[in-house]
């Protein structure tokens, strides 16, 4: 569907919800990305044509995309999704008050890229306008749509604050990172450390090398067919042993008002 918002004079842009990415140019949704990989064209169109995202796991693309004539200023990965499933972000808590309560959870919207839970693009935009056309789109959409509630998973500070500006909820998480604080080797970096951690490091790295593992950094156009289905088995027994769906088919293939609205920032 399609219809159209002005924005600041005098600038006058369209938006369209977009249930795939047939017809956009990977160039232009590219060049608002930031050259960031989780958003790019090739990785998100991947996702919907293998199914791994599409309506028949759960994920529905529903695209907002600002136009200004035919190029495109602004867009965000929404999707309508009929669970939790693949958004590391658990909610199940609140799914289980509306129903206590005898109220419908699902379906929702969620603007994420599915099963990536790390910091990125959530608003794609040519310019801090249209950043914040697209939050008060989400919020009209959630608004209009017959959704339980609308959420943002792991938006950049840019779109955070964008986000807050138009209205929408905080709630913050918790992730731990580890950084390279410029150790020379591996030794530098356990001289930071406390004696009984770098004893346990060393005893644990013993084991692992008396066990006969050798690790071998493959990217993935270097895997081979055999690796990728080595991975792709690996992926799927630890989904299993958590007692949660694998939805990603085969690795190799991923190459109102009244509307709660939240984000969580990580």
């Amino acid at each position: 569907m399609e219809w159209n918002v002005i924005l600041n004079q005098p600038v006058s842009r369209s938006l369209r919800i977009l249930g795939s990415l047939d017809g956009v140019e990977p160039a232009e949704w590219n060049a608002l990305s930031g050259g960031n990989p989780t958003v790019a064209y090739e990785f998100l169109d991947s996702l919907h044509r293998t199914g791994c995202a599409a309506a028949r796991t759960g994920w529905s693309p529903q695209y907002p995309t600002l136009w200004e004539g035919d190029r495109l200023a602004g867009a965000a990965p929404l999707y309508v999704k009929s669970h939790s499933y693949g958004e590391y972000v658990f909610d199940w808590g609140w799914a289980e008050a509306y129903e206590r309560h005898g109220i419908a959870y699902y379906p929702k919207l969620l603007c994420a890229v599915p099963f990536t839970p790390a910091t990125g693009p959530r608003l794609l935009a040519a310019s801090p306008a249209a950043r914040q056309e697209l939050a008060r789109a989400l919020l009209e959409l959630a608004g209009d749509a017959d959704v339980s509630s609308l959420h943002v998973l792991f938006p950049t500070d840019e779109d955070a604050a964008a986000l807050r500006s138009a209205g929408f909820l905080e709630r913050a998480g918790i992730q731990f990172h580890w950084r390279n604080a410029g150790y020379r080797d591996f030794d530098d970096f356990l001289g930071a450390l406390s004696h009984d951690k770098r004893k346990k490091i060393r005893q644990e790295r013993r084991r692992v090398r008396d066990a006969g593992v050798e690790l071998t950094r493959v990217t993935g156009r270097e895997a081979t067919a055999a690796q990728w289905d080595f991975f792709t088995s690996c992926y799927r027994r630890t989904y299993r042993a958590h007692r949660s769906t694998p939805l990603v088919r085969h690795c190799r293939l991923a190459g109102t008002a009244t509307t709660p609205v939240t984000f969580s920032n990580r």
